[in-house]
């Protein structure tokens, strides 16, 4: 008897510790800081000095949009500041730290060491993910690896312990594949899903789940101010704290047994009229568009392995890169080119994978990489053009990987694919211009801005020319047609609510332009006038693909997934849906063999019926 009354006594003594645990857990949560924007460090200063002064915090979670702009130097600004907690932080990033990150997205978990995090606090698993996108838009999305990830925490996690979730994006149509987290997370005991993005103190229901939104710590009015989470057995309540060192409750979750968190059954694979030839996934995030070389297929993911692929889908070769590609690949003379974020040029012989040179330029290569005949010394040699980080501006000789010109003119990171004509090379950068080089010597000819905003800069769009005008459509919504001799603007229109999407036909008498919401114009290069306007219903796209056109039929891509075309009569329709990830520029492979493909690294090559 007296063994078993010493048992009751413990029971009794676990569960009052477990309880009175969970009653008097309060952590901090912080969440779109954007270091570098006005006085987004005084602010943060703040906060970090106000929670430094609060025994009760005992942890601080960062939910995204740590910076304004993704740059190196912010992300180091952010961290000596939170560094200077006194308590443990944890964090993940925002769509902010990735869109235009000169590092790939790289910094962030270089300087964090890692982008998500997972760990136990009075038996609570408290889980971040990273929502963010390299490049490509400002919505959310869970990668491949992320999802992987995820699926390794949840099955190392018991049935019945309760689990926060925190990410940046909502889980609602800014964030396109959230159903694959919810559908994961409706057999365990999900408690919340926590999120930034939008500024602002607000409850909300993803699928059956509780959800919260906190605000920034941004001043609001006249308030800086960050959220205090208190998490108690029956609920979790939410306090704003500002300036005014006031704990102000604006909200609460209340603990339910069980949620009714429904299935979500999604196909990511539609074809509504092509004839599918062959199907590749690998299953990773991809930055860039494929490209093919003698009727193979070459892809690059991120984590720096490059595949080959025969004109029937199999892969050929594979080939691990000690490094981080966001670059497109190259080819020509039987060697594929790579360059990554580590700063390497790479050649791979194009049948055996097998690597011939690497040399390192100590600058991250960031824009797609092409091929020209570049003249030089009375001959012509292929050179291979790209650009980096800080804005410059690369030609190397393909055999020998010798360098033979650096143009230095711009100031921000080269995006985009730049542009080779005849002889002159045409590119834009982040820092607000586009740019005009000499072919053989790389000389500026001209600088081209209409909108000294950084947001604005005509980067991300790959420019296209008829030979006598060079064409950009840029994020303050204008298509512009620029001289291509003088650099003059010859007519520059915001009648299209355009982005970074625009293509030209090849007898260069119509240009196609895929505006931000919906529509899809054709346009006159002439004057800018507009030809036709076809409304597809696609809703909000911000995602840059290139247009292309083959005997009259334009095909592009939307951010829903889908592929579209459009006929010489203006017709236009969806043709195949690649799932819920931003889908890559499609490219022409052969007479009517097209290759479609996502970020998430899934391919299908199709013909048109």
């Amino acid at each position: 008897m007296k063994r078993l009354y010493t048992h009751s006594i413990l029971l009794i003594f676990l569960f009052t510790s477990f309880t009175f645990g969970q009653n008097n857990l309060k952590f901090g949560w912080i969440t779109d800081l954007h270091i570098g924007a006005g006085s987004a460090d005084t602010d943060l200063i703040a906060v970090v000095d106000d929670i430094n002064k609060r025994d009760e915090i005992k942890f601080v979670i960062a939910s995204g949009d740590i910076t304004e702009k993704g740059k190196n130097d912010e992300l180091k600004r952010a961290k000596e500041i939170l560094d200077l907690l006194k308590v443990p932080y944890y964090i993940i990033p925002g769509n902010h730290d990735t869109k235009w990150s000169e590092s790939g997205g790289t910094m962030f978990p270089k300087l964090w060491g890692g982008e998500s995090f997972s760990f136990d606090f009075n038996s609570i698993k408290f889980i971040g993910i990273n929502s963010a996108i390299i490049w490509r838009g400002g919505g959310g999305h869970i990668s491949p690896e992320q999802i992987k990830w995820l699926d390794s925490v949840l099955s190392a996690t018991p049935q019945q312990q309760e689990i926060y979730l925190f990410t940046h994006h909502p889980f609602s149509s800014d964030t396109d594949n959230w159903f694959e987290v919810t559908n994961k997370l409706r057999r365990k005991n999900i408690k919340a899903i926590f999120h930034g993005h939008d500024h602002g103190n607000k409850l909300f229901t993803y699928n059956g789940i509780p959800g919260v939104m906190s605000r920034s710590t941004l001043k609001d009015k006249k308030s800086w101010g960050y959220t205090l989470v208190e998490s108690r057995s029956d609920s979790i309540i939410f306090y704003e704290m500002n300036n005014e060192y006031r704990q102000r409750k604006w909200g609460a979750i209340f603990k339910q047994s069980e949620l009714n968190i429904p299935f979500i059954d999604s196909s990511q694979v539609g074809n509504y009229g092509v004839k599918i030839l062959w199907k590749q996934d690998i299953n990773s995030t991809v930055i860039q568009a494929p490209i093919t070389y003698k009727e193979k297929i070459y892809t690059a993911s991120k984590s720096g392995d490059i595949f080959c692929f025969d004109s029937k889908g199999k892969q050929i070769w594979k080939y691990h890169i000690n490094g981080t590609i966001v670059s497109r690949l190259a080819a020509e003379d039987d060697l594929i080119i790579a360059g990554t974020i580590e700063g390497d040029l790479i050649t791979i012989n194009a049948q055996t994978g097998k690597v011939v040179q690497i040399i390192g330029i100590t600058e991250p290569i960031t824009s797609q990489l092409t091929v020209a005949l570049i003249p030089y010394s009375g001959e012509k040699y292929y050179g291979v053009i790209f650009g980096t980080a800080s804005g410059n501006l690369y030609c190397y000789e393909l055999s020998t990987l010798d360098m033979l010109w650096q143009n230095e003119s711009a100031s921000g990171m080269i995006e985009s694919k730049p542009l080779v004509l005849s002889d002159r090379i045409v590119f834009g950068s982040w820092d607000g211009y586009l740019y005009c080089i000499d072919i053989a010597t790389g000389m500026l000819n001209w600088r081209w801005g209409q909108n000294p905003n950084f947001y604005f800069s005509p980067a991300a769009c790959n420019p296209i020319s008829d030979g006598k005008n060079v064409y950009i459509s840029t994020p303050d919504k204008f298509v512009t047609s620029i001289d291509l001799l003088l650099g003059n603007t010859v007519w520059r229109k915001n009648d299209f609510n355009a982005w970074e999407s625009i293509g030209i036909n090849k007898d260069k008498t119509h240009l196609y332009v895929k505006s931000m919401n919906d529509k899809f114009f054709v346009v006159n290069p002439k004057d800018g006038k507009r030809i036709k306007e076809v409304n597809l219903k696609y809703g909000l796209d911000t995602t840059p693909n290139e247009i292309i056109e083959h005997k009259g039929t334009v095909i592009f891509n939307g951010k829903n997934g889908l592929i579209y075309i459009m006929d010489s009569k203006f017709n236009a329709k969806s043709i195949l849906f690649l799932g819920t990830a931003r889908t890559l520029s499609t490219i022409k492979v052969k007479e009517n063999v097209y290759l479609a493909s996502n970020m998430d690294g899934k391919m299908i090559m199709f013909s048109l019926q």
